[in-house]
């Protein structure tokens, strides 16, 4: 196997798989001594390298990996030991289980689920920001995390809210048209405000009892007509002629 000096990335990680498991297999089953704890191992530990891509330098993938590599191995052999007496025969890696596993960390990789906690978990403190801005996130740390449950926690706030106040009053009336648009008549607001003018103007009462369809006519004298309005008439004097 050549050494491995690229960074990994999504475009390579098939490349650095097919290029390394054909050393690791045997190996792992060397140390896990059973099928199924070397593909979960295997698995593990390309998933567990991919993870720490960014902080991993061309150099040190093929090194890091083999230490994580180890530990999983031991993981598997300490979470699901074996009877005594079972043994199982060296076994090398054939066709389908390279395909197998490399299909599984492909999958495993892609899956949103893994985007999602992978971009949780990403440490939003590797930009180089000034001094002032990085006393302000020690002090307050802003997450991924947590600036998802603020925007779900404003979500719940804005529902509550609307629920509270569109299920309570959604048969009421909230203005009243009736208010809005006055019914007073304009010909009655002007009668109102004559008696503050300097006129001396009397207009007839509406009587209650009248009926609006058929008035009553009233009798008008048009012999005599008063063009005195506001002041009263001159006295008649034996003296005038």
């Amino acid at each position: 196997m050549d050494m491995w000096n690229e960074k990994l990335t999504r475009e390579n990680i098939s490349d650095f798989y097919q290029s390394s498991v054909e050393m690791v297999y045997p190996s792992v089953f060397e140390i896990t001594k059973e099928p199924s704890r070397t593909e979960r191992a295997i698995i593990k530990s390309y998933l567990d390298t991919y993870q720490q891509r960014g902080s991993l330098k061309g150099e040190d993938v093929i090194y890091v990996f083999g230490d994580i590599l180890l530990n999983n191995a031991n993981e598997e052999v300490e979470k699901y030991p074996l009877p005594e007496n079972l043994t199982f025969a060296p076994r090398v890696l054939d066709e389908y289980t390279r395909n197998f596993m490399l299909e599984k960390i492909l999958a495993k990789i892609d899956s949103t689920g893994y985007k999602v906690a992978e971009f949780i978990s990403s440490d939003n403190k590797r930009g180089k920001g000034g001094k002032v801005s990085k006393k302000f996130m020690d002090l307050v740390p802003v997450t991924p995390l947590l600036l998802i449950q603020l925007i779900l926690l404003a979500l719940i706030i804005w529902g509550v809210s609307f629920a509270a106040i569109s299920l309570r009053y959604r048969n009421d009336e909230l203005i009243k048209e009736t208010r809005i648009f006055d019914t007073t008549p304009l010909q009655e607001k002007y009668v109102a405000v004559l008696p503050y003018y300097p006129l001396d103007v009397n207009f007839p009462e509406k009587s209650a009892a009248a009926d609006p369809a058929n008035p009553e006519p009233q009798p008008t004298d048009t012999t005599e007509t008063s063009f005195y309005v506001g002041r009263a008439e001159p006295e008649v004097s034996a003296t005038r002629g």
